[in-house]
């Protein structure tokens, strides 16, 4: 019998029910944590730590809900499941869900480049300090970065009727990096000189100070200038500067007295005045469920006087620099300027004042596991699992509390609301708030919800849901004479057509076809099919091996808008499209949701979706024997249980590959 690369037999037929899968998850991905004082089970991303981490996604395991809801494996696994539950809804706050939780930790890396790195639980942390370098960023297990660097620091004063402004980086002449159990401490320090009427005069001394704590997601800055004795001053600005920004394209300035006070454009230099604000926020303009922010709080507000804006290239910023006021004279002092910052990639940050408190809050830290802030990217997989299990509860299916099905049904309203209040009622003014796959399952959601309960209210929200699904199609030309489409991931993406997206939202218009009756559904479905086929690859992210795959094919966004002058954006992009024009789909997860599609297409009670199904019957078997072949390859017996690996050259599961991967052979009863 072939065997895989970690040497246990793959399995001789893939699973025809989910308790294996649903075993594996309870005894190898679930553990307790302990979040805000209180014990929780969840489930982990992966059974080892991960690049040293234990991480509860929110999402991931609102996803192992779903798989979970379904009635038998609901009565199998009850304990479980209701620890799940309560650790997802600990994790929601309305309006906000937040992304997942970290147990901590604070290790140090091996430098590279000039820079001393560290790994905060949810953080990358580094510094040149002789250079006045810190950086800091959200932290991922893939190659999404958006460290940003703190530097780029100057003082201002008067001295004697004449302003001068000094850099500070260039004096620096003392560093220390000193991490002591879950502290760590970065500072540098710069003896300050300038000329005043041909002769040299020290200024004074300056310590910049960065602290971060293994429990706690805040990152504490300080800048402190010792006055020489002897020497008088006036006017006096400390900074704390922003730089490296390039991940916070189309920025966006807010505070907590005004809405946003500036956005990144044109190339520019300007002062922003922010007197009498307690916070602002530095956030990626145009994008919601993954847009890094930095959020601040200033110790003392009364001293923010602005923030002074720099944009070299068109749309990103260059440096933000905030400036903290000292009026009047000062003669040997001390003057301290200090920030509280949280980031986060994700947010409603419309939402300004809640910010402010959740940087607080997060500051406090201290509690058990370290929250990311962040709200999920798969939004609608939340609410889809409350829909779900809401729907088996009603049914009387699963061994629940009267009281837990009306506790559900307000869950998923709520977020419901959330999700239209800050995505769809948007749409049109923020058209790439929305990430096509989550909004496919806010549908699924939807649409469950109104067969369980025939509401017309819910109906009205599939309508809706339908006509922004299909701002998503693209079309990518012609196959045979016929017209075919990809997904876009958001409305602007370079590309259309990842396989994940494409089988999310293609899944969710099926769903949605047989209560809508909108002749557009099954016509942007029969496009959509017609983008899968069986091709043959030479290579997969750079691993030289040829291999036949699932695919489906991935075209330039024509739609994609070049504001200005930068047409050469376009030029760019279609240079960088993939070479291959086709996203393989080699990772579990994507063969779940496709096959699960496949299976939709199948169990259609609308008329006009199974004459589309019926016009694709030959190749999409096709497609899904080789689905099939590919989770057969990846899955192994555990004990009692199974394990989809994430892909055949991955090591593990993970927390989104097992109930994707088993959802996609079985489906969920109440779809």
């Amino acid at each position: 019998m072939p065997r895989n690369w970690r040497g246990r037999a793959p399995l001789a037929d893939l699973p025809a029910d989910g308790f294996a899968a649903a075993e594996f998850i309870v005894r190898h991905l679930y553990r307790s944590l302990d979040l805000r004082g209180e014990r929780y089970g969840a489930a982990a991303e992966t059974e080892h730590a991960f690049d040293g981490d234990t991480w509860f996604w929110t999402d991931d395991n609102a996803k192992i809900l779903e798989l979970l809801s379904r009635p038998e494996l609901w009565r199998r696994f009850p304990g479980e499941f209701g620890e799940i539950l309560r650790f997802v809804r600990a994790m929601c706050r309305p309006p906000f869900i937040f992304r997942r939780a970290s147990l901590p930790r604070l290790d140090p890396v091996t430098s590279e480049g000039g820079f001393e790195r560290w790994r905060h639980s949810l953080m990358n942390i580094g510094c040149d300090l002789s250079r006045g370098i810190v950086s800091v960023g959200m932290r991922f297990h893939d190659d999404r970065r958006s460290d940003l660097y703190l530097t780029g620091n100057h003082i201002e004063f008067t001295y004697r009727g004449r302003r001068i402004r000094l850099p500070v980086e260039p004096a620096i002449d003392q560093v220390s990096a000193v991490l002591e159990g879950e502290r760590l401490v970065l500072r540098h320090a710069s003896e300050l000189h300038f000329t005043a009427r041909g002769q040299r005069r020290r200024l004074g001394r300056i310590a910049y100070t960065y602290e971060f704590r293994a429990d706690a997601m805040a990152v504490e800055a300080e800048a402190v200038l010792d006055l020489a004795p002897g020497i008088e001053v006036e006017d006096v600005v400390l900074t704390l500067a922003h730089q490296h920004l390039d991940a916070y394209r189309d920025a966006a300035i807010v505070t907590d007295a005004q809405g946003p006070l500036f956005t990144v454009g044109r190339p520019t230099r300007r002062r922003i005045g922010l007197s009498g604000s307690a916070y602002y926020q530095l956030r990626q303009g145009r994008i919601s469920g993954d847009a890094p922010a930095i959020h601040t709080c200033p110790r003392e507000s009364g001293r923010l006087a602005g923030l002074e804006v720099t944009v070299r290239r068109p749309w990103v910023p260059h440096r933000i620099v905030a400036r903290y006021e000292f009026a009047g004279r000062h003669n040997g002092a001390r003057l301290v300027a200090a920030e509280t910052k949280l980031l986060t990639a994700g947010g409603l940050y419309q939402r300004v004042e809640d910010y402010a408190g959740l940087l607080l809050e997060a500051a406090a830290g201290g509690q058990g596991a370290v929250l990311d802030y962040s709200i999920p990217y798969d939004y609608g997989s939340v609410i889809n699992a409350f829909a779900k299990a809401y729907a088996v509860c009603a049914a009387g299916a699963a061994p629940v509390p009267p009281t837990l099905a009306a506790e559900l049904r307000a869950l998923c309203d709520a977020y419901l609301d959330t999700y239209f209040q800050y995505y769809v009622d948007e749409h049109e003014v923020r058209p790439d708030a929305i990430f096509s796959r989550e909004l496919a399952f806010v549908t699924l959601a939807v649409v469950t919800m109104h067969r369980a309960t025939g509401d017309p209210a819910y109906l009205a929200r599939v309508k809706r849901l339908g006509e922004v699904l299909l701002d998503f199609e693209l079309p990518i030309g012609r196959v045979g004479g016929e017209p075919v489409s990809a997904v876009l991931m958001r409305m602007h993406s370079p590309e259309a057509g990842p396989a994940d997206c494409h089988a999310a939202v293609l899944l969710a218009l099926v769903r949605a076809a047989p209560l809508l009756g909108d002749p557009r559904l099954p016509a942007a479905i029969d496009r959509g099919l017609a983008d899968y086929a069986v091709r043959v690859f030479d290579s997969y992210q750079g691993h030289p091996y040829r291999f036949e795959a699932v695919a489906t094919g991935m075209a330039y966004n024509r739609r994609r808008h070049h504001p200005l002058a930068a047409q050469w954006l376009a030029w760019r992009y279609r240079r960088k499209a993939q070479p291959a024009g086709a996203d393989p789909i080699v990772w579990s997860y994507k063969a779940g949701l496709s096959l699960r599609l496949f299976a939709a297409l199948r169990q259609s009670d609308d008329a006009a979706v199974r004459v589309v199904a019926a016009r694709h019957r030959e190749r999409i078997a096709a497609c899904e024997a080789a689905l099939r072949r590919l989770l057969a390859g990846v899955v192994t017996e555990r004990g009692d249980g199974i394990e989809f690996r994430a892909s055949p050259l991955s090591r593990e599961t993970n927390s989104e590959t097992q109930p994707w991967a088993m959802l996609g052979l079985l489906g969920h009863p109440y779809d």
